[in-house]
């Protein structure tokens, strides 16, 4: 069994969670101890590791193409 493309998919399941947070954060009031510059940097945070996760991700695949 190949883990690595099972590694990938959980990656981009994180970058969709992470995102989909992110984006639920910065467009609605849900969360009332959330507000002014506190609310901006954790969508900034979580959008940044969002993007290291796909960074991961293809540097993953791109590894077991060049394996084989």
């Amino acid at each position: 069994m190949n883990f690595r493309i099972i590694n990938a998919a959980i990656g981009l399941t994180v970058v969709f969670a992470a995102l989909l947070l992110a984006f639920f954060i910065a467009l609605t009031d849900q969360l009332p101890g959330l507000f002014g510059w506190k609310r901006w940097v954790l969508v900034g945070v979580l959008i940044t590791y969002s993007l290291f996760r796909v960074y991961r991700s293809i540097r993953t695949l791109k590894n077991k193409e060049h394996e084989n």
